[in-house]
């Protein structure tokens, strides 16, 4: 077997590449940083290969313990504004309009810092102008704070941590110097997993990536159902800030749709990817009200909450759970896989509108020597060529040519093996270079299993489905 090649990534991508040996060692995660801003501080601060030396990790934490704020130093923070200090710190940062219908002023926006539970600081309009993902989900980067003489604080500088839009083109040609099982295990190795350990086969490394699909297509909602352990969350916390993950338990209408009070727009509406984690301990106050909306935004990619106008968002939403395994490691249920789901998962109406199932239990367990250790791509990057690539038609345009259905096939199951081929595509030939057996092998047969699960439990549920049989054909032409 042909191992990993360290100095062909950093010749192809020079620094945009990093030692993927770094983060662990310096602990930045454990404080809550996300490895997209981690290995860009990292990359900064301490530039180098290998573990972390003793004087390196002093440099970070004497750099963590000035920059990086926890929720009980607010009141430090604000005591030394009040004394004329300016304050520079590195968090996540929003920006939000109040509107006051009838006030007859135009309101000023106003920088909310949540590490800080700072929601009402001045901003000058010019660096919301220069960074308008602020109005969004917000950005992570350099915050400057001081104190009006009205005892207000304001934000008088900031500076971006995020990498901006990628040149999808130079990224092309930097796939074609790559075999594809190289650019297979370089992107397996940029989200965290070493692609040399045994464990990790071709079909699992499949799996791996195909979390990605949601990043490089909008409106792609999909599971993945696997047992605990898998890394299932672990990309989403890390990978992008245009990425929202809500763990388990209660989720309120507010949250993700408008919020009635603030008349704030929920998540669904500001993020490029909605991940809900555990939703097998899901629950809601009042079903309807969320099952409704979000039924009609898996469809169209709009919503609306009574008594507001609809909202449209090319946000895809991802649903991970956990589910119980037989002693062959499979699941108890391979023809309903959703059977330990929330009951509205039963409903087809909202099952038939999602693309696919990852099957989790393919991908093994993680442990710690499956920790990525070769040289990746800087997360930020990553992430920004991944959603970079949700506005590049050439794909679709491919796989339209190059898919041939039956009558097996219902226009949803049509529509979701589309997607998923293409988001295939993009992930794994951004360069648009290949064979059609490249193609039905490592986008289409992945594509077809991924809606296949959906089939397998509507199939399950309903007669009418029957109909068309039980499996899905559709081969590339």
């Amino acid at each position: 077997m042909i191992s990993y090649n360290n100095a062909l990534v950093q010749e192809v991508f020079g620094n945009l590449s990093i030692d993927k040996t770094r983060l662990p060692s310096s602990g930045l995660t454990a404080i809550g940083v996300p490895s997209f801003v981690a290995e860009w501080l990292l990359d900064k601060i301490v530039p180098g290969s290998g573990i972390l030396t003793s004087i390196e990790l002093e440099k970070v934490n004497t750099f963590v313990k000035k920059a990086f704020p926890r929720k009980d130093d607010r009141n430090e923070i604000i005591f030394d504004l009040t004394q004329g200090e300016v304050r520079k710190l590195i968090a996540l940062m929003q920006v939000r309009v109040k509107l006051e219908p009838g006030s007859g002023e135009i309101p000023d926006p106003f920088a909310r810092i949540p590490v800080l539970n700072l929601s009402d600081c001045a901003i000058p309009l010019n660096l919301i102008e220069q960074n308008k993902m602020l109005l969004r989900q917000g950005v992570w980067g350099k915050i400057s704070l001081a104190m009006q003489p009205d005892g207000k604080v304001e934000v008088i500088d900031f500076d971006p941590f995020q990498c901006s839009r990628v040149d999808l083109q130079s990224y092309g040609e930097c796939r074609a110097k790559f075999t594809t099982d190289q650019w297979r295990d370089l992107l397996c190795c940029s989200i965290g997993f070493n692609p040399d350990h045994p464990s990790y086969t071709t079909e699992a490394k499949t799996w791996v990536l195909a979390r990605l699909l949601p990043l490089v297509e909008s409106n792609f909602h999909i599971m993945e159902l696997a047992p605990k352990g898998t890394g299932k969350s672990f990309v989403f916390e890390n990978i992008s800030s245009k990425v929202a993950l809500v763990s388990g338990g209660k989720v309120t209408p507010a949250q993700l749709f408008i919020n009635g009070r603030t008349k704030e727009v929920g998540l669904l509406g500001r993020h490029d990817v909605v991940v809900l984690d555990e939703v097998q301990s899901l629950s809601f106050d009042n079903p309807d009200e969320v099952v409704g909306p979000l039924k009609n935004y898996l469809a169209s990619g709009r919503y609306n909450r009574s008594g507001f106008q609809d909202v449209s968002s090319d946000c895809s939403l991802v649903m991970l759970a956990n589910i119980d395994l037989d002693e062959y490691l499979h699941p108890r249920n391979e023809d309903y896989l959703v059977a330990d789901l929330p009951s509205f998962f039963a409903e087809t109406a909202f099952l038939d509108r999602f693309a696919g199932i990852i099957p989790g239990w393919k991908i093994p367990k993680f442990q710690r020597e499956m920790a990525a250790s070769q040289v990746g791509l800087k997360m930020d990057f990553f992430g920004e060529a991944l959603l970079s690539l949700r506005q590049d038609n050439r794909f679709s345009s491919y796989v339209q040519q190059h898919i041939k259905f039956d009558k097996s096939a219902t226009v949803r199951d049509q529509n979701a093996i589309l997607k998923s081929s293409a988001g295939f595509l993009k992930i794994l030939y951004p360069h648009l270079e290949l064979t059609l057996m490249d193609f039905q092998r490592d986008c289409l047969d992945p594509a077809r299993k991924l809606r296949q699960a959906i089939r397998n439990s509507l199939y399950y549920l309903d007669d009418e489905f029957k109909q068309f049989g039980r499996e899905i054909y559709a081969e590339a032409k």
